[in-house]
């Protein structure tokens, strides 16, 4: 991730939204590597009783640099308005950030609106695309996970 964003390589980040709350069992939140999710449950100081479950709330986008998580924001406020007044039938599988004059080429920001529909094979035909202009090639990884 480093490399393609030190190098303005290529880059989509495919986004379902800015604010994610993952349930947890008291066993994972205990076994958790990372204090800031102690810290998102409560203070870290509170244990949750055995039968309960516990929702954190993960940073968003905190491997980005700060400009650009303000531009993914900006996409998803744009994309939820856009949302709001189409019909679902009407909108396309992938809803991508539209390029804006001065915004770096990389990284840039997509919905997946109908994942079934984006096989890997798609999704990388759509990664080629959008970054036709870009100078460095494009590599593509599919991974299980929207986020």
């Amino acid at each position: 991730m480093r490399e393609h964003l030190d190098g303005e390589r290529p880059l989509l980040v495919l986004l379902d939204e800015a604010r994610c709350r993952v349930p947890m069992l008291r066993e994972e939140w205990q076994a958790a590597p990372c204090r800031l999710l102690r810290d998102q449950a409560g203070g870290g100081t509170e244990q949750p009783a055995d039968d309960e479950v516990v929702e954190i709330g993960l940073p968003f986008l905190d491997w980005l640099p700060k400009a650009h998580r303000e531009r993914a924001a900006r996409f998803l406020a744009e994309s939820d308005a856009e949302l709001a007044r189409t019909p679902m039938a009407f909108l396309p599988p992938l809803l991508t950030e539209e390029r804006r004059d001065g915004a770096p080429l990389s990284p840039r920001f997509a919905r997946r609106l109908l994942p079934n529909a984006l096989t890997a094979d798609r999704l990388a035909t759509a990664v080629e695309h959008l970054f036709a202009d870009a100078p460095h090639s494009c590599a593509v990884a599919a991974t299980g996970s929207a986020r």
